[in-house]
């Protein structure tokens, strides 16, 4: 199926079955250049089969000779011979297209195209309509107009202003292709860098989108675009389009071609600044009529547009670089007092060699420009430096702005062209920093915490606060590398530098010591941990976010990220491991498999594995084999070879989980004892403990408790060094499996009580609510036993987690209860897709169609197209009555969740 074409296609697929089924038809498809025409009728020709197809297109050259084309696409029934053949060979030798040479044409074509469907459908496929010669052209539509009740189709293709076929055919009209189509088109042509900037340019044409992708520059392809200009005039374009415009470029007088020049260098359209620049070079808002009555420009009161995507390419090309370099300055010299930015793009393409000035003004917008910008700012003003240091802070700054915006490649290549430049600690240290970012994502957060360390010592003295940033990163590095050696190291040297005060305050590393302490289970908090008011930036958000328990912290921290891609994909798979323990699972998985996306797309492989192996333990929990082994596969592949010991324990727990749902309890119990049993090889102790649970009920339920008592030990240590009472009733469920009838209903009780207490981990809740209920049962307590199973039912089912839904069913079954399938009790909720849940709770809590998109990365149409789809599953029509609905919080769209108990969130 072609991108963004199914409605199209459908319509064709129906013409070429009417034709199989006797009752053919004709249609053209009418759209302008490089909208797709040829492509769907080379989709027709593939639906042929057994068919006859009978091609040709229209030659300009030919346009004046009669019969040209019919000529082509008859040779192939010619030898059908008769009389029709005949009269038809006669009229297209004779070269004349008199009156009767036209109606003999007619009846003979239509005739030969019967004849030719006797035995099998034919399918006529012509392009470029609009060049065929008007005899050919006349025959063709009076033929088709005539195959309703033939085995014979006509599809053809011509632009918007053909006449071929305007009166009597149907027709096809396909659209420019919508941002998320666009967007898909690209994926297998450029990096994700370039992508927004030539889709934008493209204004989805999808000759225009393919042909802009080829001509970037390999700088523009990661990401280096003027993001005034798009256009550097550096790569050729070729093709009907760049002919055709140029030809009536050419023709245009020397004043409305600078004035087109104008237009195409300034990405605004605005037409007073187009008109101003334009008039300090001689033209005026006049010289637009000729541009106009050429069908090259289309210019509302505010705007100056080009008629074609691809026109504007063309109208810049065709200039030479001094012309360019001219409008540039004219541009510039025409940007706002408000506009210093664009002032000094503009100056850039202007310039020729290096240029002090412009790289300063440059660093400057850089400064201000925002995550997604800066590197382009900081890396054009490098370009511009002649001083080899200044390069070099340049550099280092573009690479270090270009990691931030998750442009892996081309921070990496940023690194590379600084190191042999920076001779100063401080530059160096920020191409750490930049580097360490790469490698981390990339898949080595243990080189990642090398780099940083190594690259904080030299600047303790004269930077200290840069150098505490650096190493707070280098133990989340660590941390997340399941290295406790370089989390020690890391955490040492930040205990030695000497902050003062300032922007990072002196007790950071007190903060950092009690969040690895508190996530290690080493003691508990001696109580609330020092507030950090004022965060210097997100950096340090970012350092400190593996060790919160807060889903309030995790959930504005990712909401602070929206705009910074390169740290998006860490907070959306930090949001999904607190809202886990929320139990909110539908919604932990759409933030998983939307980080997942954004980091596959950023070449983030070592985020990528991770979050693969969160949502193979999602799809662990569901019970869905196949998903869950996928899913983890594809992360451990990954993490094994890196040596990344959390994300190897995140794996391998999923895979135990599933088979301890199973009811495989040996298998589970083997995968459990691989696991390491301290953080943060195996994770943070929230994970541990969960860990060491699932391996205790695994050794009881396979015949082995004395195996329990192992991982019993550690959990019940954990539960006297914290306040927790997740882990605490952890500890006690497990105590209750392996006690002796006595006292199991008390540890059972106890246990229940504290989960109870602890709402947010619903999920370890309802299975404490299962096992107190099977031993109920088992007691032949079978009332109480049917309340403890029915509340853990209730729980898996909405928590989708289907295997251990079924096992509270069984249970139920076995104390005579009724476990009948019941109604829906969450309003539809569990119906929707994970993206349709995104935009129905933004759109109940006010937010447009428009920023529902800018949220979620997505087009408002497709916004509009999830709603409309959404609704009848809810049981709505309008967002006033979805205002009325419980939908819960929104997950990964900025509203913030209550805090996260530390035990709930694997991995």
């Amino acid at each position: 199926m072609l991108q963004g074409r199914a409605a199209e296609c459908a319509e064709i697929e129906r013409l070429v079955a009417g034709a199989r089924a006797g009752a053919g038809g004709a249609a053209v498809i009418r759209g302008e250049q490089g909208i797709g025409k040829s492509a769907l009728l080379d989709h027709a020709a593939g639906l042929a089969d057994g068919a006859l197809v009978l091609r040709c297109s229209g030659y300009r050259p030919e346009a004046e000779q009669p019969f040209a084309a019919l000529d082509l696409m008859l040779r192939p029934v010619r030898d059908l011979g008769g009389p029709d053949a005949e009269r038809l060979r006669a009229v297209s030798e004779s070269g004349g297209a008199g009156r009767e040479d036209v109606f003999t044409a007619r009846r003979a074509v239509l005739s030969l195209l019967r004849r030719a469907g006797a035995g099998r459908p034919v399918l006529c496929l012509v392009d470029d309509a609009q060049w065929l010669d008007a005899a050919s052209a006349d025959a063709l539509v009076y033929a088709a107009r005539r195959f309703g009740a033939e085995p014979v189709a006509l599809l053809a293709a011509a632009r918007d202003d053909a006449t071929f076929g305007s009166s009597g055919l149907a027709e096809i009209r396909p659209a420019r292709l919508g941002p998320d189509d666009a967007a898909a088109l690209l994926r297998a042509l450029l990096p994700p860098p370039a992508r927004d900037r030539v889709r934008a340019e493209a204004d989805g044409n999808p000759a225009a989108l393919r042909l802009l992708a080829s001509c970037l520059s390999s700088g523009q392809r990661a990401g280096r675009i003027n993001p005034f200009t798009f256009h550097d005039g550096t790569s050729p374009l070729g093709g009907t389009v760049q002919a055709e415009a140029g030809a009536r470029l050419a023709a245009l007088p020397p004043a409305a071609r600078t004035l087109l020049l104008v237009a195409a260098a300034d990405d605004t359209r605005d037409a007073a600044r187009i008109t101003a620049a334009a008039g300090r070079l001689g033209s005026t808002v006049a010289d637009l009529a000729p541009a106009e009555r050429a069908g090259l420009l289309e210019t509302t009161g505010l705007t100056i547009g080009f008629a074609h995507p691809l026109v504007k390419a063309v109208a810049y090309h065709h200039a030479t670089t001094s012309e360019r370099r001219a409008v540039h300055r004219a541009l510039a010299d025409s940007a706002g007092d408000g506009e210093p930015e664009l002032r000094a793009w503009h100056l850039a393409a202007a310039a020729v060699g290096h240029r002090a000035y412009v790289a300063a003004e440059l660093e400057r917008a850089g400064e201000w420009s925002g995550d997604r910008r800066a590197h382009i700012c900081y890396a054009r003003a490098a370009e511009l430096t002649a001083d080899g240091r200044t390069r070099a802070h340049r550099l280092a700054a573009a690479a270090r702005a270009a990691s931030q915006a998750g442009l892996l490649d081309g921070a990496a290549d940023l690194v590379a062209r600084a190191a042999p430049l920076a001779a100063d600690p401080l530059t160096r240290a920020e191409l750490a920093q930049a580097e360490a970012a790469v490698e981390f994502e990339r898949g080595s957060p243990r080189r990642a915490a090398r780099t940083l360390i190594d690259g904080a010592a030299p600047i303790r003295g004269r930077d200290p606060a840069e150098a505490a940033l650096m190493l707070a990163e280098a133990v989340r590095c660590g941390w997340h590398a399941g290295d406790p050696r370089l989390v020690r190291e890391a955490a040492g040297a930040l205990r030695a530098v000497p902050l003062p005060a300032g922007p990072v305050p002196a007790e950071l590393p007190r903060v950092v010591d009690a969040a690895v302490s508190a996530a290690r289970g080493t003691r508990a908090p001696a109580g609330p941990r020092p507030p950090l008011p004022h965060e210097p930036d997100r950096r340090l958000a970012a350092s400190l976010i593996p060790f919160t328990d807060s889903c309030e912290t995790v959930s504005r921290f990712a909401r602070d990220c929206r705009d910074v891609p390169g740290r998006l994909p860490y907070a959306l798979q930090a949001l999904a491991r607190a809202l886990i323990g929320r139990g909110r699972h539908r919604e932990a998985r759409a933030a998983a498999e939307e980080g997942l996306r954004l980091a596959g797309e950023a070449g983030a492989r070592y985020r990528a594995a991770h979050l693969s192996c969160l949502l193979g333990w999602l799809a662990a929990v569901e019970g869905d084999e196949g998903r869950c082994a996928a899913l983890v596969a594809e992360g451990l592949e990954h993490a094994r070879a890196e040596g990344i010991a959390p994300t190897v324990s995140l794996g391998t727990w999923a895979l135990a989980l599933l088979d301890l749902g199973a009811g495989r309890h040996a298998g589970a119990l083997a995968r459990l004892e691989e696991l390491p049993e301290d953080a943060p090889e195996g994770g943070p102790v929230a994970s541990l403990a969960r860990q060491a649970a699932d391996r205790a009920e695994a050794a009881v339920r396979s015949g082995r408790p004395e195996r329990a008592e192992p991982p019993l030990a550690r959990l019940e240590g954990w539960a006297r060094r914290t306040s927790s009472p997740g882990i605490r009733g952890l500890a006690a469920r497990c105590r209750a499996l392996l006690a002796d009838p006595a006292t199991a209903e008390r540890h059972f009780a106890d246990a229940v009580e504290l989960f109870r207490r602890n709402e947010a981990n619903v999920y370890e809740r309802a299975r404490t609510e299962l096992l107190y209920g099977e031993w109920l049962r088992r007691t032949r307590r079978r009332a109480e036993a049917g309340r403890h199973l029915g509340l853990a039912l209730k729980t898996f089912e909405e928590l989708g987690a289907r295997a251990w839904g079924e096992r509270a069913k069984a249970e139920l079954f076995a104390t005579g209860a009724r476990t009948a399938e019941r109604p829906e009790k969450d309003g539809g909720l569990g119906r929707l897709t994970h993206q349709e849940l995104q935009i129905v709770r933004l759109a109940a809590a006010g937010a447009s169609n428009r920023e529902i998109a800018a949220r979620l990365f997505l087009s408002p149409r497709t916004v509009g197209n999830h709603l409309y789809r959404a609704y009848p599953k809810l049981g709505v029509r309008t967002r006033v009555e979805l205002r009325r609905l419980d939908l819960g919080a929104a997950a990964g769209t900025g509203s913030a969740g209550p805090p996260v108990e530390q035990p709930g969130r694997p991995g």
